[in-house]
């Protein structure tokens, strides 16, 4: 992802890719991640605090002796992803505060509409809302699209992090591209705050974190859609 490989290693990897649609995916996915860091990076300027790359060394679990290259790649690029994220973007913070949140956020946003869009695609609020339930035991309110707004739920997915697991919902509007990420069981105080390029809105409703995330909707129109989610997601029992 780098462009740091022997020349040896780039042919053995790029014969891996040229059959594993899985391992392209987090390819393109890393580099999208780094694209957006370093176009940001004028911005990120906050020093990270002593102990953080001790807590981070910590929580990389240890590699199997059987590991072989690819093995070893695979838990480099995903200890990698955190650090870089980290110590290059944003000082450490405790998980409720908002700002690393929201640029890991603003990350996957990007990431999910360039590379994997969606694994439950186009299907009714009550079919995502039951799938999500079925998969991963959540009781995820899924608001969904609105004429009036212009809003469309176009699909949903569970994105990992290392700062806990969120149900992914996309939406579009006028061409562009809307992210509500929800958090079973945690609360996050709320703000408005620019992250990245991105704009986010942060609230708290009946047992769960709410961030809505948008790379370039009009203000007028992101306060309107902002306005109606919170208000579904209120309403919500």
């Amino acid at each position: 992802m780098d462009g740091e490989a022997s020349p040896d290693v780039v042919s053995e990897v790029d014969r891996h890719l040229t059959t594993c649609a899985a391992c392209r995916d987090e390819v393109a996915a890393g580099r999208t991640a780094r694209t957006v860091l370093r176009a940001r990076a004028a911005e990120l300027r906050a020093v990270a605090p002593p102990g953080l790359r001790t807590r981070i060394v910590a929580a990389i679990p240890s590699e199997p002796a059987s590991l072989g290259w690819f093995g070893r790649a695979a838990a480099f690029a995903a200890a990698a992803v955190v650090v870089v994220t980290v110590l290059t973007a944003l000082e450490f913070v405790p998980a409720p505060n908002n700002a690393l949140f929201a640029a890991q956020l603003a990350i996957d946003h990007v990431r999910c509409f360039i590379v994997h869009l969606g694994t439950i695609d186009g299907a009714a609020p009550s079919d995502v809302q039951r799938q999500f339930q079925e998969r991963y035991g959540w009781g995820v309110e899924v608001p969904a699209s609105n004429g009036d707004l212009g809003l469309t739920l176009i699909a949903a997915r569970r994105c990992p992090f290392w700062l806990g697991s969120h149900a992914h919902l996309l939406y579009r509007h006028g061409g562009r591209e809307l992210s509500l990420y929800v958090t079973p069981g945690e609360s996050r105080p709320g703000e408005t705050l620019e992250v990245l390029g991105h704009v986010e809105r942060i609230w708290s409703a009946n047992g769960q974190a709410y961030a809505l995330v948008s790379g370039g909707v009009p203000d007028a129109d992101f306060d309107r859609i902002a306005t109606y989610l919170q208000h579904e997601t209120a309403a919500a029992r």
